[in-house]
């Protein structure tokens, strides 16, 4: 069964990676958006981490994009990607938004 959820909830960033979202279920990401209501330009990153590992260049999914004052970006990176449980999205960007909906994949006993 699939249970549309908001996995983040609007969190405005900070200057250092933290954890936005950690996995329950199986989730698929269905839209992120970086939203920049600062009077400058962010760099922003986001990180896709499996269960156990750290931020690094190699689960790096969005490296230094520069978000403009005022702007908000879509992250068509994150679009389709999918967490297995205990899996984790890091981010930071310093006061920027970061907010994301997808899909829970949860077995509802019937299958």
């Amino acid at each position: 069964m699939l249970e549309p959820v908001q996995i983040i909830p609007g969190s405005v960033m900070t200057g250092t990676a933290a954890t936005y979202y950690t996995a329950v279920y199986k989730t698929i990401i269905q839209s992120m958006d970086l939203v920049n209501t600062t009077g400058a330009a962010v760099s922003c990153t986001v990180y896709r981490i499996a269960r156990g590992d750290t931020a690094a260049a190699r689960n790096t999914t969005i490296s230094a994009s520069s978000v403009a004052a005022g702007a908000t970006y879509l992250c068509p990176e994150m679009v389709g990607m999918v967490l297995e449980p205990g899996d984790f999205i890091q981010a930071f960007g310093n006061g920027v938004t970061i907010m994301a909906s997808g899909l829970w994949v949860v077995d509802d006993g019937d299958n």
